[in-house]
């Protein structure tokens, strides 16, 4: 704290000295009026003392009363002495003098005491004496020493105490006002002092202050005080140490300046240069932006149509060999699509344009959507995968879902690439950082809006790095190893893109490796949370359910999952100890079977499935395999439900309800899920492309999921559909001749308020944060990234169609009629299919198919008796049942029809029934005129 000169004398020296002063002549009045007190105290009782012997006398003599009355007189001369009074042994008044006593309100008790007493009131001082005999057998000649005392009466005396207060009061006063005359005198005296001080240093100051301005100070006045005198000298000698030093900078600055001048033309030149290199920066940054959009659209546009049409492929009647062959392009074009996709990412990051989005994501959702697709990988590699999320992680949290889905796909890709054998397991759990608890954020209690910090481990249990080999991660265009480019693949951007995008969002990323024992890498991120996870449901409550698994964290998990929703479960790990318990006959609901590909070929694994078949338990089993044939063997097994590992929660809740009877069974489809149009009045579609690959893909998606089309190939085409037509949706692409996608949508927007609510979604192979913000100001509801996903379309379209648009299985594209005579006479039964869909053994192959073939003409006349009826639910049941014989024999021709058209049926396509009918018959046909002609019950056993 800075206080001024005057204020430090005043608190320092001046304040102390009159505390003390003041202090100690407060002390000393005290005493001595303590002393004056005393004093009063001391005399009234001495005069009472003194006068005890006479008044016991007039006591006991009468005559003697006239005499204690003069004395009474005396007494009440004195100015302190107020009254006198004096009464006999029966307290009866014989005498008072002065005014009237005042009633004694501090000590009423003390009047009549034995002893001597002294009653202090708030104005007089009343002394109270007893009288004794003995007092007067003392002057007696009869009186004997030793005799009792005899009280004969009582003295009292009433002193008054306003003498001494006035006394005290004049006392007062003179002290007070000396002390406060000698106080403001020793205040002047010290005002003088400072004021002198302070003018002095004031000189000083102003000195000091010409001395720093380069000024010569003026001669200081004479003082009289050493130091200040010491003052004033130093002052002095540092002004002349200044000037000197003035002097040498002048010369300084003289050459400096020198050189500055010599060196400016230089330093222009230099400026020149450096703008001029800045501009060449500025453009090589707009060329590569533009190589970037250019190069995006240019790969990803035939791209588009290669992944496209081999989807669309994949759904029409192929040979194995043709299937096999489709596959490989598939995998090849994802490839090329990721490395591709790896590059622009990278380039994005590196030149500041990755922006990210801020959307709501369903954190197990998305952890599912990634494990799902790539699942087949780890299943080919033979590998345990799961993902595990801790029941405190919120459900839905604010993020970019699509670099999320990125971060989690390159790390759970990596481990599967780098792990042989074992297992890769995913984990998301709340992250109790030391920051995030300075910062309060308690993991236990989150709510919706706080921000908390999730931690995404992957782990594995590959070959592990050293210590050097962790130092070259993270690096772009490079591996651990060099030597494992070639055994794995990748271009080394995967981490490096995982790196910058953690760090965009403000998490860390790092890794825990032991090599040779597994990997574990980790990214954590700080989030908002959007809804906290809900409690589980207890539907399976009084429930219970064995699970038989012999990977211990996927037991856990399961195991977990049934508990959460209240059901009591039995867990094994080895067939033989779940037939041993079952033997027990405990009362098992259902049982959750997990296998391998090993197991699903091992004897014992294969007996505890016909066994549960046999017992008619229910079954789930769940297989870490995505192989066909694999799937068909186990079925044969069981009647349970199959599904693929790994599972997630929804899916097993909707699985154990069908399989215990609470939900009607679902349909199922060989090629999978998707979405298509109920509605009667089926939904108008726009297509604009103005490459006729894509807009051929697109329309062909569009038709198959039942919608209505129309297409263009510029802007200014699409603009006059609309007009023409009624559409109710439009796919744009964006780059397009004549009218880029932007003008028309600004087109379409600008012709009324009916037009400024009809979706339109921009189809592209190049968008930027920047871009996509300024389509959205242009109309563009939302935007899709070539090449095009059926899942993602369809999701897109069930969005923006709303009710028109029904979630359900996508209608299969029924094989085109073929009824020729070559088509006729070609062998109906594939031998390599049925051997395989029999595990291998040829005997199973001719067993299965003749049972298929000896039900055809059950299955015809089924199918035309329920045509004849009209019973849509017995032909339903008819074409399921023949679907199911087919599903196990090499007839793909056969099995594909049937699948078509129970799907057809169930969904309620009757527009595509009666075709794919047609082609049923035919085939049925078909497959009976090659049993009279060619076939044999060893015709799988016979060499081809």
């Amino acid at each position: 704290m800075r206080l001024s000169l005057k204020s430090w004398i005043i608190f320092g020296c001046f304040l102390p000295v009159w505390l003390l002063v003041i202090g100690l002549g407060g002390w000393l009045l005290n005493n001595h009026f303590k002393a004056l007190d005393q004093q009063l105290v001391d005399r009234g009782q001495l005069t009472l003392k003194n006068l005890s012997p006479a008044l016991a006398g007039g006591f006991m003599q009468a005559e003697r009363l006239p005499q204690l009355r003069q004395i009474a007189e005396q007494l009440l001369e004195a100015s302190d002495v107020r009254a006198f009074s004096l009464y006999d042994q029966r307290q009866v008044s014989l005498f008072h003098a002065g005014p009237s006593m005042r009633p004694l309100e501090r000590n009423p008790t003390l009047r009549w005491s034995l002893q001597p007493g002294v009653a202090k009131e708030k104005e007089t001082l009343r002394f109270i004496e007893p009288i004794y005999e003995l007092a007067i057998l003392r002057e007696s000649p009869r009186g004997r020493v030793g005799d009792s005392l005899a009280l004969v009466g009582w003295a009292e005396l009433e002193l008054s105490r306003t003498p001494t207060l006035l006394y005290k009061y004049r006392l007062l006063l003179i002290s007070g006002g000396l002390t406060t005359g000698l106080l403001l005198f020793s205040l002047l005296l010290t005002h003088l002092l400072v004021r002198y001080l302070q003018h002095r240093l004031d000189f000083s100051l102003e000195a000091i202050t010409q001395v720093a301005e380069g000024v010569t100070p003026e001669t200081l006045p004479v003082v009289h005080i050493n130091e200040l005198h010491q003052l004033q000298q130093t002052i002095a000698m540092l002004s002349s140490h200044v000037a000197e030093r003035e002097q040498n900078y002048r010369q300084s600055l003289e050459e400096v300046r020198d050189d500055s001048l010599r060196s400016l033309e230089t330093i222009e030149i230099k400026n020149i240069e450096l703008d001029r290199a800045r501009k060449d920066a500025l453009q090589a940054s707009r060329i590569k932006s533009e190589f970037l959009a250019n190069m995006s659209h240019e790969i990803r546009t035939p791209l588009n149509g290669i992944i496209g049409f081999s989807n669309v492929l994949s759904r029409t009647r192929l040979e194995q060999r043709q299937k096999e062959y489709l596959s490989l392009i598939l995998g090849a074009s994802e490839t090329m699509l990721g490395i591709i996709n790896d590059i622009l990412d990278f380039s994005k990051i590196e030149a500041g344009m990755m922006i990210l989005d801020n959307t709501p994501v369903n954190l197990r959702k998305a952890l599912h959507e990634s494990l799902a697709m790539l699942a087949p990988q780890a299943h080919r590699q033979r590998l345990d995968l799961l993902g595990l999320v801790y029941d405190d992680v919120p459900l839905e949290v604010k993020t970019d879902p699509l670099r999320f889905k990125q971060l989690l796909s390159n790390l759970i890709s990596n481990a599967i690439k780098f792990t042989e054998q074992g297992e890769v397991v995913v984990r998301i759990m709340l992250d109790d950082v030391a920051e995030d608890l300075e910062a309060g954020i308690p993991p236990s209690d989150l709510e919706a809006g706080s921000f908390c910090r999730l931690r995404f481990a992957v782990t594995d249990t590959g070959i592990g790095l050293n210590e050097a080999q962790r130092h070259k991660l993270f690096r772009a265009f490079s591996q651990a190893d060099t030597s494992q480019t070639h055994q794995f693949g990748g271009t080394g951007l995967g981490l490096a893109i995982c790196k910058q995008l953690v760090k965009q969002m403000g998490g860390q990323i790092d890794l825990e490796s032991v090599e040779g024992v597994g990997s574990t890498f980790w990214f954590s991120l700080p989030l908002q949370v959007q809804e906290t996870a809900p409690e589980p449901e207890p539907w399976l409550l009084g429930k219970t359910l064995g699970v038989l698994e012999s990977h211990r964290l996927t037991s856990q998990a399961w195991c977990h999952q049934l508990r959460s929703w209240r059901a009591q479960v039995v867990a094994w790990d080895t067939p033989e100890k779940m037939l041993d318990h079952l033997n027990g006959r405990q009362q098992i609901a259902a049982v959750l079977v997990g296998l391998n590909a090993l197991q699903a070929s091992s004897p014992i694994w294969l007996e505890s499935l016909a066994y549960l078949k046999t017992a008619e338990l229910p079954c789930l089993m769940l297989v870490n395999s995505s192989e066909p044939e694999v799937h068909a063997r186990l079925k044969r097994q069981t009647k349970g439900q199959l599904l693929t590992k790994p599972l997630a929660a929804p899916r097993l809740k909707l699985a154990l309800e069908t399989l215990l009877g609470q939900q009607p069974e679902p349909v199922e489809s060989f090629y999978g899920e998707g979405v298509y149009a109920t509605t009667a009045e089926l939904p108008l579609i726009l297509a604009v492309d103005d490459t006729p690959s894509n807009l051929l893909l697109l329309i062909t998606l569009l038709q198959q999921m039942g919608f209505r089309t129309l297409q263009a190939t510029n802007g200014e085409e699409a603009v006059q559909r609309v007009i023409e037509n009624s559409v109710d949706l439009v796919l744009m692409d964006i780059q397009m001749p004549v009218m880029d996608g932007v003008q028309a949508t600004r087109r379409i927007r600008s012709m009324g308020h009916a037009y400024r609510t009809l979706p339109i979604l921009a189809l592209t192979a190049h968008a930027i944060g920047d871009e996509k913000e300024a389509w959205m100001q242009a109309g563009i509801n939302d935007v899709l990234i070539k090449p095009l996903h059926e899942k993602q379309l369809m999701d897109l379209l069930h969005r923006w169609l709303g009710d028109r648009f029904v979630a359900t299985h996508m209608p299969l594209a029924a094989p085109e009629l073929n009824h020729s005579e070559e088509s006729w006479q070609s062998c109906p039964v594939d031998r390599e299919l049925g051997i395989r869909l029999a595990a291998g053994r040829a005997e199973l192959a001719d067993e299965l198919l003749g049972l298929l073939l000896s039900s055809l003409d059950q299955s015809r006349e089924a199918i035309e008796l329920a045509l004849k009826r009209q019973d849509d639910d017995a032909l339903i049941e008819a074409v399921h049942r023949l679907h199911g014989a087919s599903r196990y024999c090499g007839v793909p021709d056969l099995a594909q029809i049937t699948e078509v058209l129970e799907t057809q049926l169930k969904s309620g396509q009757q527009q595509l029934v009666a075709g794919s009918l047609e082609q049923l018959l035919y085939e049925i046909d078909r497959l009976q005129d090659w049993r009279e002609r060619e076939y044999a019950s060893t015709w799988h056993r016979q060499s081809g």
